[in-house]
């Protein structure tokens, strides 16, 4: 639990503050983001990485957050009249304490930041689809910020782009 977690005060290792502010959700996807989980041999694509990088009110620099992040995937198809069709697929809910395994070690120059690594379920077979990402905070008091959406084509099996977990 956190709780048993040292904080050491500030200085050098000094654990980075906790932001009940958070002002806007910032999120960066590697060129191949692609992660395959379940070792079954078939190389099919079941999960994503990247970045997120909460900034509170003081500096455009990444904070870690208090609330909860809520990290929420669609599949995009398109309609008879060629509009975009958004289909929730799956969602991940962290809260701070959940979200503390993903934190950054380091800090960066874009601040402190957390690096997910989220597996979605088998049965959806995203392979060769288009898919949003979108993460929404939502802070103590209830508000709820959102990133824009992220969104991209899912490969058809390609051992080069795929990173195993």
């Amino acid at each position: 639990p956190l709780s048993m977690i040292p904080v050491r005060p500030n200085g050098p290792g000094a654990e980075p503050p906790m932001e009940q502010n958070i002002v806007r959700v910032n999120k960066f996807f590697h060129a191949h983001p692609w992660l395959v989980f379940d070792n079954d041999g078939s190389d099919q694509i079941d999960g994503i990485r990247f970045s997120v990088y909460l900034e509170g009110p003081q500096r455009s620099q990444g904070v870690f957050g208090s609330g909860t992040m809520i990290v929420t995937m669609y599949r995009l198809d398109g309609d008879k009249t060629g509009r975009e069709v958004p289909t929730k697929l799956q969602e991940w809910e962290m809260t701070s304490q959940q979200a503390y395994p993903w934190r950054a070690k380091k800090q960066t120059l874009l601040g402190w930041g957390y690096g997910l690594r989220l597996h979605w379920d088998n049965k959806l077979k995203l392979e060769g689809k288009q898919i949003a990402l979108v993460i929404r905070y939502v802070r103590e008091d209830g508000q709820a910020i959102s990133s824009s959406r992220q969104v991209l084509k899912v490969p058809v099996h390609s051992s080069s782009s795929i990173a195993r977990r």
